[in-house]
This record gives structure tokens, sequence and C-alpha cells, in this order.
């Protein structure tokens, strides 16, 4: 059997590669047992029952991105990548186990939430990849792809025309970026699964050791620690950074005792973050550009769901998501997918047209009015009808 090389990236600076006991030398095995640290049979099967939050395996052909004695800098990378993500989210990134599997192709990555596969993509070679921005990019010789993250078109070109591609308009990245920032997207796009509540017990700890009142009188005297954990998730999987937690609290509890309908409590920490959602979103005017539904779709979505409840199975679904990607399609092109527009459409039928684009624009923002400063400019782009 072929040893599996592993590690556990995590808050540690650096990460071991490890054989399996299968593939021990007898000497290793003999000092590990002299040491006394050979576990019980019951505790190595208990070992096997473990699911990592994040894993990635690589083939055999991308062991050199990972291993720094071959000169890999992807540990180095993912070790960047969750502080980043840290950052940008609001709380921290489980550590990501990294192993080679000989079942995939030897340039074939897979990246695994809890053990389930949610992104795999194959690297080609030695190559370069070469992004384009553009709707339609220029000719460039190569190996035409679209790439992982953002589904953008692209090509893989040898290393010798890089410099022609940049001279082309396109970007170029090394085959490590590529896979980080795919690693990178993947972890967003699920943050909101990944926010358990042991962290957010974390957070709402550190969070008392400044804001001891706040958290005091929240939690557990007005929401238990799973409804704040639930509205945090639901921001999570807007893409709204829970790194300004005082602010969401604070919102929560002015607006819970009145009601716990967890529909109006993201809506509401949604308002209260208004200026940090909309200014990634301004043209370089300062203008924020958008999209706006006709008042009688919007009515009509509010009938379907009841206003407040959650997204539930209904007829409409279907055919209102298609109408609504019709209209996208007109207004933007074909290319809504990668480049959608901002929506805006009143609360809370903000919340739900989020829910039923997801799966068909998963990047898509939705904003309401109120989450608009009122001194940001807003330039309609067209109306859907």
């Amino acid at each position: 059997m072929r040893p599996r090389k592993c590690a556990a990236f995590g808050n540690r600076s650096s990460a071991a590669w490890r054989a399996p006991k299968s593939s021990e030398e007898p000497g290793t095995a003999a000092a590990v047992a002299a040491a006394g640290e050979k576990k019980p049979v019951q505790d190595s099967v208990e070992d096997l029952l473990k699911l990592d939050e994040l894993s990635l395996e690589v083939g055999y052909g991308l062991v050199a991105l990972v291993d720094k004695n071959q000169g890999g800098q992807l540990l180095a990378r993912v070790k960047a990548l969750r502080q980043n993500l840290a950052q940008q989210l609001g709380f921290i990134v489980p550590p990501v186990h990294i192993t080679d599997n000989v079942r995939l192709k030897p340039k074939e990555y897979s990246i695994a939430l809890r053990g389930v596969e949610v992104a795999r993509w194959d690297l080609h070679q030695d190559n370069l990849l070469a992004i384009s921005s553009e709707g339609t990019p220029r000719p460039l010789p190569g190996i035409p792809t679209k790439e992982p993250a953002f589904g953008v078109a692209a090509v893989w070109i040898p290393p010798a025309m890089q410099n022609q591609a940049l001279a082309s308009g396109y970007a170029v990245v090394d085959q490590t970026s590529v896979l980080a920032t795919h690693l990178a997207e993947v972890v967003k796009q699920h943050a909101h699964e990944l926010l358990t509540r042991q962290e957010t017990k974390r957070l709402l700890d550190r969070l008392a050791e400044s804001h001891p009142k706040l958290v005091e009188e929240l939690v557990p005297k007005v929401l238990s620690l799973g409804e704040v954990q639930k509205t945090l998730q639901q921001l999570l999987r807007e893409q709204v950074s829970i790194r300004d937690l005082s602010t969401i609290l604070e919102t929560l509890l002015d607006l819970a005792p009145a009601g716990k309908n967890p529909v109006l409590l993201v809506e509401a920490a949604r308002q209260a973050l208004g200026r940090a959602l909309v200014q990634p979103l301004l043209s370089d005017n300062g203008g924020l550009r958008v999209v706006t539904l006709d008042h009688a779709l919007e009515e009509e979505l509010g009938r379907a769901f009841g206003g407040t409840g959650p997204v539930g199975s209904t007829s409409l679904q279907p055919p209102f998501a298609r109408r609504i990607l019709d209209g996208l399609r007109r207004l933007a092109g074909e290319h809504v997918a990668v480049a959608s527009p901002v929506l805006l459409c009143s609360t809370p039928a903000r919340y739900h047209l989020k829910r039923l684009l997801e799966p068909f624009l998963p990047k898509v923002v939705v904003l309401s009015p109120l989450e608009v400063p009122p001194v940001i400019e807003v330039q309609s782009l067209g109306v859907l009808h």
C-alpha cells in the first residue's frame, strides 16, 4: 500500500507529513511503543470516526505543491488564507486537513466539508492559468477552460507564454494560486455551515470581554445561543461579514423582545450593517447601480411566502425564478451568472428573492432600500417586470 501523506493545517506555523501505521518502519513503531504512546485499539477505531470540518485531497502530481521540502507553497498560502478569511467573515475558519489520494487523477484535487465533497477540479500539467475578466476575451493559444472559483473564461498556457498573455489583458496565476483561491471561495460559499455553536459561543465570550452587558442581556435572557447562531449563519449565507458582532447583537437585542421571527432578525441586522454592505458595491463615481423589481413582482413574492415566513415549497418558485433570470439576461446579457447586477427589492420580499435566486446565481446581491445609506446616489439600470 502506498503511504498516505497528510497534514492538518490549523493554528500551528507548520504542518508535518506523516504516514499511516500500516506503512511505519519497524524502528519507528518500536520507538513509539517504547515511549508509551501506543493507543488502545478502541481509541484507534474512534479516531476513524472523526470527520474533518474542512479537508483537501490532492492527486500525487500535486504533492509538490504541498511539500515544503520540494518548494511547495500551499501550506503557507492556506495559513494566510485562514487569517484573511477570519478578517473577512468574522470568525475563525476550521483547520484544513490536507492529504494525498491515489484515486484522484495526478493533477486533480477535491475539497470536502465534513467528509462530503463540495468541489473538485483538475489542474493541467505544469501550465499557468490565464484569466480574462472580459465577456469576450481576446484569442490566446492554449487550452480553454473556466476558472474554478468564479467561472470566468480562462486558458491554460505554458510558462513561456506568460508575457504574451499579460500583454493581451489576461491575469496570469500559478497552480498554487488557482487552488488556494478556489479553496477560499468554497469556504466563503459554505461559511454558514462552518459556524458551529461552539464557535458562536467563543465569539460571544470574546465579545463579553469588551461588551459584558450586551452579551449578558441578550443571551440567554432574550435569545438562546442557537437563535443567535442561526441569525449569524443566515448573514454568512449571504456573504455578510459578522465581524461587527456588537452592532449585530445590539440590533437583535432591540428587536427580539418584540418578536423572534428569523427573517425579520436577519433583515434588521442587515439594515444595521448597511454602510458596510453597500461600500464594496459602489461605482467609481460613488453611485450604486441597481436593477429594481417592479412593485407588482414584490407583492406577488410577498403573498406567496406570507411576508415573513421562511422559504418553503411553493408552485411560485420555478416560474418566478425563471422570470427574474430572463429579465436579468435581457438587462445584463448572457454573462449574468458571472457578473450579476445588484438587485434592489423591499424587505421582507428581499429575503425570499435572495433564497429563490441562490441556486441559479449564488453570488447575486439583493439589497433592500433600507440598507442603502441616504447619502448614496442610487442609479437604476432597469426594472424587472
